[in-house]
């Protein structure tokens, strides 16, 4: 793949594809594809991958969020259905009714359309209000997951940059309802998985409480990714860091409005192409009884439940 095809609602910088590929070292003539029918080639001789037809483009955005490894890239793949088989209750969407009832009440996750000038994604999640039930953070981590899926299949991107708008939320509330082994097995699913690699993170509160959700953060996440956190009392530092024209008119930008964007989000990804392609990703998959019972071992010994192997980077 050469170029970068036109999204609905994502949007690219002219050099982005030769920006991305340079980073990884995958920028000379041929070098991509070849890495992509590499892993095309292992795809076929793995008798426990369930689906053999991963896209081209599935396969590249594979090895560019792996950094240009080859070998990173198949056990992304690997790893992305052996949780769908392992943990089906982060996956399968079917519909915004039967799956995220109660969803929007929570807050908002959207994807920012423009790239920055660094060619990061920008993701925006605005909390408005106290969790509802306590089904509601699973529920936003099957969504995630849901978005991602898209993003793996549209987007062109090795580095995401999130912000947390938690200014309207009730952080005793999140505290109280939080499962922390569930948010483990989130931020596992989100890079193992789908290979985002977070560059910063910022929550925008001016609760004494932050400290409290930070600490807890801290214990769960490398200490690479700890240095990334960083918390800010209002929108002032946000946009000095990315420039008001990436950021949400919540935020002080003047890119349209975290609603009017979660829209055209909820009506793209909940399209009838989407769905359909949903559905097929439901059934990557693996047959464990054709893996070799040592290799699952060494690899995912005690992920279902503690994670001892696989951790977030």
């Amino acid at each position: 793949m050469d170029f970068i095809p036109q999204d609905k609602i994502l949007k690219v910088n002219p050099d982005t594809l030769d920006v991305v590929r340079k980073e990884i070292n995958m920028d000379k003539p041929g070098e991509m594809k070849q890495a992509v029918n590499i892993v095309k080639e292992w795809i076929q001789q793995q008798p426990h991958l369930r689906k053999k037809d991963f896209t081209d483009h599935y396969i590249e955005i594979a090895i560019v969020t792996s950094k240009g490894s080859i070998e990173r890239a198949k056990k992304q793949i690997d790893t992305a259905c052996t949780m769908r088989t392992l943990m089906p209750q982060f996956f399968g969407v079917t519909s915004m009714e039967k799956d995220f009832t109660n969803l929007v009440d929570a807050g908002y996750l959207v994807i920012m359309p423009k790239l920055s000038k660094q060619n990061h994604r920008i993701m925006v999640l605005q909390i408005t209000g106290p969790p509802p039930d306590s089904t509601i953070f699973m529920k936003f981590f099957k969504y995630s997951f849901f978005f991602a899926e898209y993003l793996k299949a549209h987007d062109y991107v090795s580095n995401y940059e999130c912000i947390i708008d938690m200014r309207l939320a009730s952080l005793p509330d999140i505290l109280s309802s939080m499962n922390p082994m569930e948010l483990k097995q989130a931020l596992t699913i989100i890079v193992d998985c789908y290979g985002m690699r977070i560059k910063s993170i910022h929550m925008i509160t001016s609760s004494k409480l932050i400290e409290t959700f930070i600490s807890i953060l801290k214990q769960l996440l490398k200490p690479k990714m700890v240095q990334r956190l960083h918390h800010h009392n209002d929108c002032d530092e946000i946009i000095k860091t990315f420039g008001k024209e990436y950021l949400p008119e919540e935020l002080g930008g003047t890119e349209g409005s975290v609603k009017d964007l979660r829209d055209k989000w909820l009506e793209t990804l909940f399209s009838k192409e989407n769905m359909e392609y949903t559905q097929e990703m439901n059934r990557a998959l693996t047959d464990e009884n054709c893996r070799p019972r040592g290799k699952f071992n060494e690899e995912y010994a005690g992920m279902p439940g503690t994670f001892r192997v696989l951790s977030v980077d």
